[in-house]
């Protein structure tokens, strides 16, 4: 994958313009519109698993061998076919201007741009014992509140939660929670651990 410094600087403009085209549409009242700006975003999330499970398909785009009507008939093969003619003509502009090599990084910058203006928080809960569903709802309400209301222009929107719970047995109690890239450690393991670090401190001064 193309995912370098240079890819990075590559992927910024062209993610950035994919997410003004569908902010317009968002922006602009009718359920359609919203519909559609939802769209892109799936369309970018299968488009992301499918360059995850077929490496292939990135090297092949990026073979300058490949003629550029080649490489649409491909990408087009592999769109479903509730895919957006943004996402499309999106794509396709990427094989005329040269920038499809770097498909990955710019579909998984976008994501991440767009996940930021939806809100959408992706949580990974890690307990020692499997909790029941009572117990998720609990947490899931307590994070709610943690999370709290964001502003963006003049609405407010309230994160959006993606969560998974996960069983670790190392874990002597409580929990950790991963929140994006965050990691609040709220178990039993992780008091000791700090306790553990204070007097290593303690016994070096």
């Amino acid at each position: 994958m193309a995912n370098t410094i240079f890819g990075s600087k590559i992927a910024n403009p062209y993610s950035e313009a994919l997410l003004q085209l569908g902010l317009n549409l968002y922006l602009k009242d009718g359920n359609t519109n919203t519909q559609v700006f939802f769209q892109i975003i799936f369309d970018m999330e299968n488009l992301l698993k499918i360059l995850k499970l077929t490496p292939t398909l990135e090297k092949y785009l990026s073979n300058p061998l490949i003629t550029n009507n080649d490489k649409k008939v491909l990408l087009k093969k592999c769109l479903s076919k509730k895919t957006s003619s943004t996402t499309t003509k999106f794509l396709m502009l990427l094989v005329d201007k040269k920038r499809i090599e770097f498909i990955q990084v710019i579909t998984q910058t976008f994501l991440n741009k767009a996940y930021n203006f939806v809100c959408l928080k992706f949580i990974e809960v890690y307990s020692a014992i499997r909790l029941s569903e009572n117990q998720k709802n609990q947490l899931v309400e307590k994070l709610k509140v943690l999370l709290g209301p964001e502003f963006i222009t003049s609405k407010v929107y309230y994160s959006k939660m993606n969560i998974t719970f996960r069983v670790d047995k190392e874990i002597l109690g409580g929990f950790i929670i991963k929140i994006d890239s965050k990691i609040m450690d709220l178990s039993l393991r992780g008091e000791l651990q700090a306790l553990a670090k204070q007097m290593e401190t303690s016994l070096v001064s």
